[in-house]
Order: C-alpha cells, then structure tokens, then sequence
C-alpha cells in the first residue's frame, strides 16, 4: 500500500486495498511488487492487481 500510495495516489492505494486484500497467492504479491514499477498509470496498476485477485 505504501508503495501504491506513493507512486500513484490516495486514490489509486484506497482503490486497490480491498483487491490487494483478495490476493492470497505469495507469488501474485511478489509479481505485484515489481509490476508496481512498471505500470504507467494508475488504471494499469488497478488491472494488474484486480487480474491477481481472481
């Protein structure tokens, strides 16, 4: 969440938590982490993390 906020936004980070809380794969987090970098925006990053939360 930090990482979100700070890259992206309030809007973005309170966007994704209640999808981060979704995720229950180690894995998934870990892709998240480095994908956090490269995402260009805050709707790709919303993306990414709602596709890691199904």
């Amino acid at each position: 969440m930090r990482l979100t906020r700070k890259r992206f936004g309030d809007d973005i980070a309170s966007r994704s938590a209640p999808l981060l809380d979704q995720v229950t794969s180690y894995q998934a987090l870990e892709d998240l982490a480095e994908a956090i970098m490269d995402c260009p925006d805050g709707e790709v990053w919303i993306q990414k993390v709602n596709g890691a939360a199904r």
